[in-house]
């Protein structure tokens, strides 16, 4: 007999261990066949799973970090932006000194924890305020959009154009960065590029977005 076919004891109605020739609560010879449920018994329904909630569908298809948004004199209003894509809109997540503070502090507290020095802590400070946007991947995007006061969304049905720029190294050594202009049906999006524009423009591209 199988093990399936005895898990419950013929007469007292028991569970039975596999392998098990004889009830341990009643003494009974274990049965093939478990004791049928009374003649009232009628089997529960297993509920349908519930819909998902409006919008709960929406999934992140793209991140794209350290982007700027440059204003005000001398750029004192810039903003730094993170691209949050999902099949239907591109949400603008800015990053604030305060959460930029937060994780550099974190990231060195962690590795003082760790027991590294004085560069090890550098280290990993620089290393999380470069990285700080791979954190989107783990977050939903209402989550994203509510992250921070600012954050804003563009529907990707309203892009009416991409351009990228490739930025100039000038006579005297110094250099502008690559910059990229988002158009859509009510304005432009005007980015600098602290990265490569190249792999700015492949990542969109990947993900449907030219």
């Amino acid at each position: 007999m199988s093990d399936n076919q005895s898990r419950f004891c013929g007469a007292c109605g028991s569970a039975l261990m596999p392998g098990d020739t004889f009830c341990t609560s009643c003494g009974a010879r274990a049965t093939a066949v478990p004791p049928a449920p009374p003649a009232s018994y009628t089997p529960e329904p297993i509920p349908a799973p519930a819909p998902p909630a409006a919008g709960s569908g929406e999934t992140v298809v793209a991140v794209i970090g350290n982007l700027t948004e440059i204003g005000g004199f001398m750029g004192v209003k810039s903003k730094t932006y993170t691209l949050v894509v999902t099949e239907s809109r591109i949400i603008f997540a800015r990053l604030t000194k305060e959460r930029m503070s937060a994780m550099v502090n974190a990231a060195r507290d962690e590795a003082k924890s760790a027991g590294k020095g004085f560069f090890g802590q550098w280290g990993a400070q620089i290393g999380s305020s470069m990285r700080y946007h791979e954190a989107y991947w783990q977050m939903t995007p209402a989550a994203a959009l509510a992250e921070t006061e600012g954050n804003f969304a563009i529907d990707r049905s309203a892009i009416r154009g991409m351009k990228y720029k490739h930025g100039m190294t000038n006579d005297d050594g110094t250099s502008s960065p690559d910059r990229m202009i988002i158009t859509t049906t009510s304005g432009k999006h005007k980015l600098q590029v602290n990265g490569s524009v190249s792999a700015v423009k492949k990542a969109l591209a990947e993900v449907g977005i030219s």
